[in-house]
């Protein structure tokens, strides 16, 4: 029989700790073929809807004891292609800490940033890509390396953390002469607070498609950047970002609790995740009909949360057993168990603080782990979610569901884990 509809009140019920703010804004004026992310070109009156649906799911939380959140990240789509609306919605969200936005460079121009900050926003994330116009031709990015550098120069300043995003796709920069060790000297050279530096992963839905990587290769080239970095004053302090000694981190993946708003958001609680709808129209249609717009329910349980909590742990560069028992008790000796013959192996080593932090060799490891479960559980998960834009006649045409990696692994862990619910 399935369960009903999950309440806030449930939901909030879930949470065995306080939890950070997520918030997603799906569109985009134009689509970038590489990402993977839910997103679609707006119709006309259709933000306007989208963003009264949310303030409304806010709400409704707010009203069942959520919050107040340890943090906010707004991501996307791009977030800064409606401010105005935006707005209405920071505002109800009570945060104690960081507030960050991402920013496309087109949209950080100084008076632009200037609002972001006064609407509350401590940081932001830079989605350069790249300094290169071959780069950013290569990805379709909507902007030119001259937009790129001038959101960095005046971001840096305004805000308490700058982020810049910067993609590489090894085969392509091997054969442009290297752009991506450039760029990340330049983000150095700027002082901006962390780079984030990510491989370019090719989702079999995207414009791009499926392809191989050169593991070897990409291991070399985060190598270099590494000792780039540390030349400049900057320590790797997750397996894709390096920040200055002294700075604070920006993260929207490795907070250990969230709560998610707006489409395709994601929720972590601690023993359960929840996806909620990624098309819009189905988004808004279901929180105008009085439900939570959620999806999908996979129950983790206390070994799978303690699996995912100290997967994101390790991504942050150090597995802290003394926070997972916290939350997870005994079962936190599966984890004590697993360390000392990965420190034999040379993947961790324990700090005085009783850490464990990840090696070189480690990273290395972490890498292709992180690819593995990238394409083996989120690939197919999103790409099942992705075809509500279908069935709702949406706009995100560029994605392909069909041509998506269907794994074994990932159907198992659905029919293990997935909650049924009703609509």
């Amino acid at each position: 029989m399935a369960a009903a509809p999950l309440a806030p009140a449930d939901v909030v019920a879930l949470l065995d700790a306080p939890a950070g703010a997520y918030v997603h804004v799906p569109f985009c004026a134009r689509i970038c073929p590489f990402c993977p992310y839910d997103k679609v070109v707006p119709r006309p009156g259709q933000p306007e809807h989208y963003f009264a649906a949310l303030r409304t799911e806010v709400g409704r939380y707010l009203d069942a004891g959520a919050g107040p959140f340890t943090s906010l990240y707004v991501g996307g789509g791009t977030p800064t292609l409606f401010p105005e609306l935006l707005g209405g919605v920071v505002e109800l969200l009570p945060t104690t800490g960081e507030r960050a936005i991402e920013v496309l460079p087109t949209h950080g121009t100084p008076s632009r940033l200037d609002a972001l900050a006064a609407m509350g926003f401590t940081a932001v994330s830079v989605g350069a890509q790249s300094f290169s116009d071959d780069v950013l031709h290569h990805l379709r990015r909507p902007h030119d390396a001259a937009a790129a550098r001038a959101a960095v120069v005046a971001a840096v300043g305004r805000f308490a953390l700058v982020d810049v995003d910067l993609i590489v796709d090894v085969e392509f920069d091997d054969a442009h002469a290297g752009a991506f060790l450039r760029d990340l000297t330049s983000c150095l050279e700027l002082g901006v607070d962390q780079v984030s530096t990510y491989p370019l992963m090719r989702f079999g839905y995207t414009p791009f498609g499926r392809a191989g990587h050169d593991r070897r290769r990409e291991h070399e080239v985060l190598a270099e950047a590494t000792r780039i970095a540390a030349a400049h004053g900057y320590e790797r302090r997750s397996v894709w970002t390096f920040n200055r000694r002294e700075s604070a981190t920006y993260t929207s993946i490795t907070r250990r609790r969230f709560l998610g708003f707006g489409a395709s958001s994601a929720s972590f609680l601690g023993r359960d995740h929840l996806l909620n709808q990624f098309g819009v129209e189905t988004y808004i249609g279901a929180v105008e009909a009085g439900r939570l717009p959620v999806a999908r329910h996979l129950h983790l349980g206390t070994l799978g949360g303690l699996a995912y909590d100290a997967f994101w742990q390790a991504y942050a560069g150090r597995i802290r057993p003394s926070e997972l028992a916290a939350a997870y008790g005994h079962w936190t000796a599966a984890v004590r168990a697993l360390l000392p013959p990965l420190a034999a192996a040379g993947l961790v080593r324990r700090d005085d603080d009783g850490a464990w932090a990840l090696t070189p060799r480690g990273f290395v490891a972490y890498h292709d782990l992180e690819r593995w479960v990238t394409y083996h559980l989120i690939e197919p998960l999103w790409a099942e979610m992705l075809e509500e834009h279908a069935a709702e006649g949406g706009r995100a045409t560029w994605a392909t569901p069909s041509a998506a990696r269907r794994t074994h692994i990932w159907q198992l862990v659905a029919r293990a884990l997935e909650r049924d619910r009703t609509a």
